[in-house]
């Protein structure tokens, strides 16, 4: 092939265009023969073939692939010379068809890159496997963390060697399964075997287990294991391997806790339950004072007081129903058939005393003869929660709308009312006590276990709380019960 210096083909041989697919007439005076070479082809050739060719006038035994008509690139050995004619630079190639050479060539060049690549992740692993090992250590030192293993064959017990330190050893070092056994506090071994028994059975897989070792420095420590078993294919136990970790003081600082947190519970309790009985006597009193009849101006103050010995009532009643609920033994009620109606509407007459000042509706849309299991008397004190809260916090100019609607499997208690909406944030934790929703100046807001007694009385029901709140929907705390209603 000749062509011009900068790569026009000038003259090609039939050889070369039956090798490459094209006709003379296509090549000659139209194509270069950059045109015909690969990308890679065509980079070499701008950075070293043709520089070499101006520098020293040659190129010999150059391997290039180069792109026939059909597409498909087809290796070649190239020899390039560089010539002076007519006073013109032109430029002889020899092409020479190298497949099998190529093939060689590349193979022996994948099967090297194979093996660099092997080396390279190989050494690349051992690196990150360094590295994960020293990070695990780290961590585990961090977090107080010993790491255990049982043979799933054997059966034998092994720790990592900072393990010696938990026992009271001055150095870190292995440490036998007699010595370890030998600290486990008697009373707590059979647990531990029974344990492992369980997490190397299939359907379990799971271990944990809290004990007691009894160091060799005379304490006594209580550490908190756990772990995952690895099964075969056929089920059987390969290995079981966990952490361990001492939990000595958040142990005694929870213990602790409690007991203050019980001890306080009970206070609460003691001094709820000897207030009720003098607010009682002082409600009787106050009665007594209004029957007897009086001037308008200590009519006026008798009542302030007969309001406020009802409000102090409530409080201590919720007190002795919080303090119960949270000691675990939850609120004591008397369930039997009631009828829903019936006792609402008697709920709502007391209620319209207790806020002369306000609007309190009541709708029933059930048949009035409906039964429900229920304790009529815990009943009464949700909806009056539900009810002074709604009072509390609800548009002093809007009423208070109270309903008993049919629902799935039962009816739906539901006490609305306008004003202010919740936020959003706040309804996750609306019924947990001591917590109140928006701020308001009114003499009747309570210290905020409300809504706890209402969620407590309907676990009691095995009924549901909700509640929606919208700037324009209002506010509606909705009781279903779930109790199959019966109609006499």
């Amino acid at each position: 092939m000749l062509t011009s210096s900068e790569g026009l083909i000038q003259r090609v041989n039939t050889t070369f265009c039956r090798w490459a697919g094209f006709d003379k007439a296509d090549l000659e005076g139209k194509r270069r023969v950059q045109d015909l070479l690969t990308v890679g082809g065509r980079i070499f050739h701008q950075t070293h073939w043709a520089p070499l060719l101006r520098l020293q006038g040659s190129v010999g035994e150059v391997k290039i692939d180069l792109v026939g008509a059909s597409g498909q690139p087809m290796p070649m050995m190239l020899n390039a010379l560089r010539r002076e004619r007519a006073g013109f630079c032109v430029h002889e190639l020899a092409f020479f068809l190298a497949k099998d050479r190529h093939k060689y060539e590349t193979e022996l060049l994948l099967a090297r890159r194979r093996a660099e690549e092997s080396l390279k992740a190989q050494l690349a692993l051992q690196t990150e496997l360094t590295r994960a090992d020293v990070r695990l250590k780290i961590a585990l030192e961090s977090a107080d963390l010993h790491v255990w293993h049982i043979d799933g064959v054997t059966g034998r017990v092994s720790f990592d060697d900072r393990f010696a330190l938990l026992l009271g050893q001055a150095e870190p070092r292995l440490v036998s399964e007699e010595e370890f056994l030998a600290c486990v506090e008697p009373e707590d071994r059979d647990q531990l075997t029974r344990a492992s028994e369980e997490a190397m059975n299939p359907a379990n897989g799971i271990y944990h287990c809290v004990y007691r070792i009894n160091a060799t420095d005379g304490s006594q420590r209580t550490v908190l294991s756990s772990g995952r078993a690895q099964f075969s294919a056929d089920g059987r136990c390969e290995y079981l391997t966990g952490v361990l970790r001492d939990i000595t003081e958040q142990r005694r600082q929870q213990v602790e806790a409690e007991s203050r947190a019980l001890f306080a519970e009970q206070m609460v309790g003691i001094a709820s339950h000897d207030l009720r009985n003098p607010l009682q006597g002082i409600s009787m009193a106050i009665e007594m004072l209004s029957a007897q009849g009086a001037s308008e101006k200590h009519a006026l103050l008798v009542e302030g007081v007969r309001k406020a010995a009802g409000r102090a009532i409530r409080l201590v009643t919720d007190l002795l129903d919080f303090t119960q609920a949270r000691m675990g033994r939850g609120l004591s009620v008397k369930m039997k058939p009631i009828c829903l109606d019936a006792v609402l509407r008697e709920c709502v007459s007391e209620l319209a005393l207790a806020f002369p000042d306000r609007e309190l509706l009541y709708q029933c849309t059930v048949p009035p003869a409906t039964l429900c299991n229920a304790d009529a008397d815990r009943v009464q004190q949700m909806v009056g929660n539900l009810v002074s809260n709604a009072m509390t916090y609800g548009a002093a100019d809007r009423a208070v709308s109270l309903s008993l609607d049919a629902a799935v499997n039962g009816v739906a208690l539901r006490v609305h009312n306008y004003g202010p909406p919740i936020p959003p944030d706040m309804i996750p934790t609306l019924f947990e006590p001591l917590t109140r929703g928006v701020e308001t100046q009114s003499e009747k807001r309570s210290i905020g276990l409300g809504l706890f007694i209402v969620r407590e009385i309907a676990k009691v029901h095995h009924a549901e709380v909700a509640v929606t709140s919208t700037a324009d929907q209002g506010t509606s705390f909705t009781v279903t019960f779930t109790t199959s209603m019966e109609t006499h």
